[in-house]
């Protein structure tokens, strides 16, 4: 299969059937012309100076982002990260449950002694 390489600034290219649905992509100066681009538009734009044939090496295929190893170790130090923040929260409301609960008492008490009557020396 025959790469090209963009000559021009930039090239607009329809990646797909050209009878079909397709997607148009902008192409920059140095760049491969992606795969999917249909042979009489190549031509075309060969034609007209705005690509080439690329005769360099073949080009690297992109690298993969992420290995199964670095996602299952982003996994679980993302279940770690949530089951720690869950203890926390928990944790939390409980201590607020607890300041709760005292306050009631404290309001409790309170209206307790404001309905005592008062004492007369």
């Amino acid at each position: 299969m025959t790469q090209h390489i963009v000559t021009a600034a930039v090239v607009k290219v329809s990646i797909g059937s050209p009878s079909g649905n397709s997607v148009a992509q902008f192409v920059r100066r140095d760049d491969l012309v992606p795969a999917g681009v249909d042979e009489e538009q190549l031509e075309r734009l060969v034609r007209q100076g705005f690509i080439a044939e690329y005769e360099g090496p073949e080009p690297d295929p992109e690298p993969t982002a992420f290995s199964k190893d670095d996602v299952d170790a982003a996994v679980k130090a993302a279940t770690e990260a949530q089951s720690s923040e869950l203890a926390q929260a928990k944790a939390d409301a409980e201590a607020a449950k607890a300041d709760a609960e005292k306050a009631r008492a404290e309001l409790a008490k309170a209206q307790q002694a404001a309905k005592a009557p008062a004492k007369q020396s």
